[in-house]
């Protein structure tokens, strides 16, 4: 029955395909803008979960956003409309969140599994910016407080509405049912995982979906006798990508991508071969001291700061599993790290790599206000005692409070503290 529903949703997919590449878009598919090939997503799923965000949408704009623009725009004049029409402008900026889980948990799926490039990913992530920054910019006009001319207006929400709602058509009709065929079970549940941490847009908090045991068996079975795209559709796929990223598939990373192509990705495959069940029992030597094998990751789960090493292939190998104030998903273990930026920082994080291989800086540091807290980045170039470069660890903490810190708080005082805080 599965393989009989996937055959149905790889003709519909080739069929997609194909009009697109000859040059159609949304308007002349407009039902696929609330809906999709993919059928029966179990509730919780990811996939089933991105739809529903899609939905909402495209229900925003269409159900509230436009009509109160046209209403207001009759004699420009009518407050009700107005206020509606940017309410809804404001709200559709939380699509934000829904752009951080594609870009870092489905977009990394494409490369796992052979579709993409990691440089055609990033121009992905540069489809989706430009969604938010016409959102942005149409949200700008109507917090001026000498208002631009009413069909300026509607120009803008027309350019935001045509590119929102090509994403979700090429969402719709390509990208989630070419991920909803390639992908098993287990990485969909690794993906459900990292949802929480990066929040979603426009809906309340999904079902906590998990696959048994016997659905991760038979799932990954029936991948591994025949769950390939056939070479048709992953020609036209390669033609799709092509024309939304402007670039060819055949792409060389940058050099400073070090590492060879066979890099393994993603947190299962990069599992380590050695592992030791009795933790506790077994003790490292450290230059100071020593640590066993249990307290090292405890140490690292308490520290109020955010670690994340990345090694001397530039790749991400590791991150802390404490609360996390910028989101991290498994999915970029083993990627170049510079994937894991928007495209627009790139060019700045391969000066700070290079410096870093080349000796030229040891550390590089930044700070920036998110919602209101003070947010301090650090960068560290981790060397050998032979001076060897071992790889890039970043630190994130929230220094807030730092800034508010007066007098001097020790053993002897610290009550006096403790009840002004209370």
């Amino acid at each position: 029955m599965q393989a009989d529903n996937n055959k149905e949703i790889e003709q519909t997919l080739l069929s997609n395909l194909k009009y697109i590449n000859e040059g159609g878009d949304y308007t002349g598919k407009p039902e696929y803008l609330k809906s999709t090939i993919i059928k029966d997503l179990p509730a919780g799923h990811p996939l089933a979960t991105f739809l529903q965000e899609n939905d909402e949408i495209v229900s925003l704009i269409d159900d509230q956003i436009v009509p109160a623009l046209k209403i207001w725009q009759q004699d420009g004049k009518d407050e009700e409309s107005f206020n509606r029409m940017k309410s809804g402008l404001n709200r559709l900026k939380d699509i934000k969140q829904h752009y951080v889980r594609k870009e870092n948990s489905l977009y990394p799926l494409f490369v796992k599994h052979g579709l993409a490039t990691e440089e055609q990913i990033s121009r992905l992530w540069m489809v989706d910016d430009a969604a938010k920054e016409l959102i942005i910019q149409a949200c700008k006009m109507l917090d001026e407080k000498q208002l631009p001319d009413k069909y300026k207006i509607e120009a803008a929400i027309e350019k935001m509405r045509k590119q929102v709602f090509n994403n979700v058509f090429n969402s719709n009709v390509v990208l989630t049912p070419v991920l909803d065929i390639v992908v098993t079970v287990k990485e969909w549940y690794m993906v459900k995982q990292d949802e929480l941490e990066m929040g979603y847009s426009f809906i309340s908090l999904p079902e906590n979906w998990k696959p048994s045991k016997t659905e991760i068996d038979e799932d990954s079975l029936r991948h591994d006798q025949d769950e390939e795209l056939s070479p048709e559709i992953v020609e036209e796929f390669h033609k799709f990508l092509k024309e939304l990223t402007k670039l060819d598939t055949k792409i060389t990373e940058n050099d400073i991508l070090r590492g060879d192509e066979d890099y393994p990705i993603g947190e299962g495959n990069t599992d380590p071969s050695f592992i030791l069940k009795d933790m506790q029992d077994t003790v490292i030597k450290m230059e100071v001291g020593s640590l066993s094998l249990k307290e090292i990751p405890a140490i690292f789960n308490v520290l109020p700061i955010d670690l994340t090493f990345v090694d001397k292939y530039d790749r991400v190998k590791w991150f802390s599993n404490s609360d996390r104030i910028f989101p991290r998903t498994r999915s970029v273990i083993g990627r170049p790290v510079i994937r894991c930026h928007p495209p627009k920082s790139i060019d700045k994080v391969l000066e700070i790599l290079k410096n870093f291989h080349d000796g030229v800086a040891d550390e590089e540091d930044f700070w920036v206000d998110v919602h209101g807290r003070m947010i301090y980045l650090k960068f560290y170039a981790v060397r050998d005692r032979f001076d060897n470069y071992l790889g890039c660890l970043e630190t994130v903490q929230d220094v807030t409070k730092f800034k508010y810190l007066n007098g001097t708080k020790t053993l002897e005082n610290k009550d006096k503290f403790d009840d002004q805080d209370k």
